[in-house]
C-alpha cells in the first residue's frame, strides 16, 4: 500500500527521524570535521549560484535531453498501477485526505519525489507540465537565490535551502518513491559524502522506489576546452596521494563582477557508479552515457553526461 505523503507541509526544523523496532538503520555520518567535505568548496559553489541566479534562471529554461530521459523513466510511476480502487481505500488512514464522498471509482495516490540540487526548478517545472496534481515534491539546493526562482515558477511545490548531506539523515525512512539528481551529485566534494548519501538513498526510498541521476562526463569536448585544469588535477592526484582524484576538477567561472569562482566537479566513471550502487544495496537498472542528442551510448569520449538508474527491490525469502 502506498502511504499518504507526510512532508508537503513540513518545515526543516520539524523533520524528525522515527526509529521503530525492526526498522532500517538510520545512517549517521562519522563525527569528524572532514566528513562534510571541503566547506570552502561548498561556499564557493553557493556564492557563485547566488550571484548568478538570475542569469541561470533566465538562460537555462530549455530542458536537456537527459532530463527528458529521466521523465521517460519515471512515467510508469504515474500509470494505473499507482491508482487504487476507491472502495478498497476509503476506510483506511492513508487515502488522499481531500477526497469527497462522491469520489470516482479510482483514487490517485500521489508519487512522492525528492530532488537534490534542484536549482531554479527546471525539472520541477517539467514535472508540473507533465504530471499536474499527481505528485508531492521536495526540492533541496544550497542556493537560496536559485530557490527563489524555483518557488516563483512552481508555487505549489516545497523547496528547502540546505546542505544536502546535513539534511538527508533527517527524513524518515521510506519517505519517497523517486529521488532525482540532475547534474548535481557531481558537486559533492568527497568520496565519504557520496558513499554516505548513496547509503541513505536506500533508506529513504520506499520499496520499488527509484534513484535517478545524471552527471557531466569527462568527454573529449570537455578535456579539449579545459585541458589545463585536467592536467592540474592529474598532478594534484599524484601530489595528494589519493586524497584527490584525477577526476576531481575545479572549473573556474567568472560572474558579472569579474569575480572568479572555482566550481567543484567530480566526473564519474561507469565503474565508480557501479561500485557506489553496490555499496548502497540498490538494484542497478541503467548505467551508461548519454550524448548531446539524447542517445544512450557506452563511449564517454563523445558523451555529454552519465545516466544512472537504480531501484530499491523488495527482498523475497
Amino acid at each position: 500500500m502506498k502511504k499518504e505523503s507526510w512532508f508537503s507541509s513540513k518545515k526543516v526544523s520539524e523533520l524528525k527521524i522515527k526509529n521503530k523496532k525492526n526498522s532500517e538503520k538510520v545512517i549517521q555520518p562519522k563525527k569528524n570535521n572532514d566528513f562534510f567535505g571541503n566547506q570552502e568548496i561548498k561556499q564557493d559553489l553557493q556564492s557563485f549560484y547566488n550571484t548568478e541566479a538570475k542569469k541561470y534562471a533566465e538562460t537555462r529554461k530549455k530542458f536537456w535531453h537527459e532530463e527528458k530521459a529521466i521523465l521517460d523513466a519515471i512515467t510508469p510511476f504515474f500509470s494505473q498501477s499507482f491508482w487504487t480502487k476507491w472502495n478498497e481505500v476509503k476506510n483506511l488512514k492513508w487515502y488522499t485526505q481531500d477526497s469527497s464522498a462522491n469520489a470516482s471509482e479510482w483514487q490517485f495516490t500521489k508519487v512522492r519525489i525528492l530532488e537534490f540540487g534542484c536549482g531554479s526548478g527546471r525539472f520541477a517545472t517539467l514535472l508540473n507540465q507533465n504530471f499536474p496534481g499527481k505528485f508531492d515534491y521536495v526540492g533541496i539546493d544550497l542556493s537560496n537565490e536559485l530557490l527563489s526562482y524555483a518557488s516563483k515558477e512552481n508555487p505549489n511545490l516545497t523547496f528547502f535551502q540546505w546542505d544536502i548531506t546535513k539534511l538527508v539523515k533527517n527524513f524518515e525512512q521510506e519517505s519517497f518513491d523517486l529521488i532525482v539528481w540532475t547534474s548535481s551529485f557531481q558537486h559533492i566534494p568527497t568520496a565519504k559524502e557520496r558513499s554516505f548519501l548513496m547509503k541513505n538513498f536506500y533508506r529513504l526510498l520506499d520499496y520499488n522506489g527509484m534513484l535517478l541521476m545524471t552527471n557531466r562526463s569527462l568527454s573529449d569536448w570537455f578535456i579539449k576546452k579545459h585541458w589545463k585544469i585536467v592536467i592540474k588535477s592529474k598532478f594534484l592526484s599524484w601530489l595528494k596521494f589519493g586524497k584527490w582524484s584525477s577526476r576531481d576538477l575545479l572549473v573556474p567561472r567568472t560572474d558579472e563582477n569579474w569575480k572568479v569562482y572555482e566550481r567543484f566537479y567530480h566526473f564519474f566513471s561507469l565503474k565508480e557508479l557501479e561500485n557506489l550502487n553496490h555499496f548502497s544495496w540498490l538494484t542497478l537498472k541503467i548505467n551508461t552515457f548519454i550524448d548531446w542528442d539524447g542517445k544512450f551510448l557506452n563511449n564517454e569520449k563523445i558523451s555529454r553526461s552519465s545516466f544512472f538508474v537504480a531501484t530499491k527491490t523488495p527482498i523475497i525469502n
